[in-house]
């Protein structure tokens, strides 16, 4: 008899566990459209964490910055914070630093001399998708050494009418395949607009083509680069026989892919100055033509999935 009740109790246990799991799985899921892009749960509770302050802001308009102020809130917890600005580059809310808000901060830049409040505003000044992501190198409190920072940002309209900048960010973000598509799609359209005496905008560490260890590379469909993925600095090598680090050829995989389609991702492995062994990456290129002439695109990002996965 003891030993049945012991059994039961047992039994009981496990199965308040299992719903237990199944109560807080279900309460972490967030199925809203806006994050299908993303693969990492940091990335979606990030995007997620912004739009519902957006939501607030809507409502309850700048009331909503009192309670974004709250420590150990859900709004202002650790490294997790709002910030604000208006659409001139004027900070509205900063609850890490107060004597920022109601300075026009446009012109401050990163330590690449990147103007992290012109992407801000420009993000959010776009009349088609006023969302996107900066990414910027700063210094972490209380740390020695500066850090690359991702932030989410988006316009939001209160319920006077007025738009703002608002955003959040995380240090040592994952990379994302949407943050390399989106400024890959971003150096097309300014190449289709303008030519390609553009290209010494894609060099620029200040710009925001360059980020974490992507860039911009450009190649002519024979393989010969404009935009050397190597040597950025440099161009003109011919790279149709270029090897990966296990020996895939992966500019004729790139010009192969792009005999059909007009974008493509592919994976391969780099060889690291920083590593004894090649890390994963993964690149995702795009066909353009200009005066008649095709040329490749493309950036790439280091692989945190195993690159035997699917793609």
């Amino acid at each position: 008899m003891h030993s049945f009740i012991a059994n039961l109790l047992t039994s009981v246990k496990i199965l308040y566990g299992l719903i237990t799991l199944l109560v807080l799985a279900v309460s972490c899921t967030d199925n809203r459209k806006s994050l299908e892009p993303y693969e990492f749960d940091e990335t979606k509770k990030l995007v997620a964490y912004v739009e519902d302050a957006a939501d607030l802001i809507k409502v309850k308009g700048i009331a909503a910055f009192a309670d974004f102020a709250r420590k150990n809130s859900k709004w202002l917890n650790g490294n997790r914070y709002l910030f604000a600005y208006d659409l001139h580059g004027t900070c509205i809310f900063h609850p890490v630093t107060p004597e920022l808000i109601g300075r026009n901060i446009i012109n401050m830049k990163d330590l690449n001399g990147k103007p992290v409040i012109v992407e801000i505003v420009q993000i959010a000044s776009n009349t088609k998708h006023p969302s996107g992501w900066v990414h910027y190198l700063w210094m972490e409190p209380g740390e020695i050494y500066p850090e690359y920072k991702s932030s989410y940002i988006m316009r939001v309209t209160d319920p006077a009418g007025h738009m703002f900048a608002i955003g959040s960010g995380n240090y040592k973000q994952k990379a994302e395949k949407i943050f390399i598509s989106d400024i890959v799609d971003s150096a097309c359209f300014q190449l289709e607009k303008q030519g390609l005496e553009i290209i010494p905008l894609f060099l620029d560490k200040s710009g925001k083509y360059i980020f974490y260890d992507s860039y911009i590379f450009i190649l002519d469909e024979k393989g010969t680069a404009l935009v050397d993925p190597s040597f950025p600095s440099l161009s003109g090598r011919k790279l149709v026989n270029l090897k990966d680090a296990i020996g895939k050829p992966i500019v004729k995989e790139m010009i192969e892919k792009l005999e059909t389609n007009q974008t493509a991702w592919l994976s391969y492995m780099s060889k690291s100055p920083d590593e004894n062994r090649p890390v994963k990456k993964l690149a995702y290129i795009r066909k353009i033509h200009i005066n008649n002439k095709a040329y490749i695109v493309g950036s790439s990002i280091r692989l945190e999935k195993p690159v035997w996965l699917k793609i």
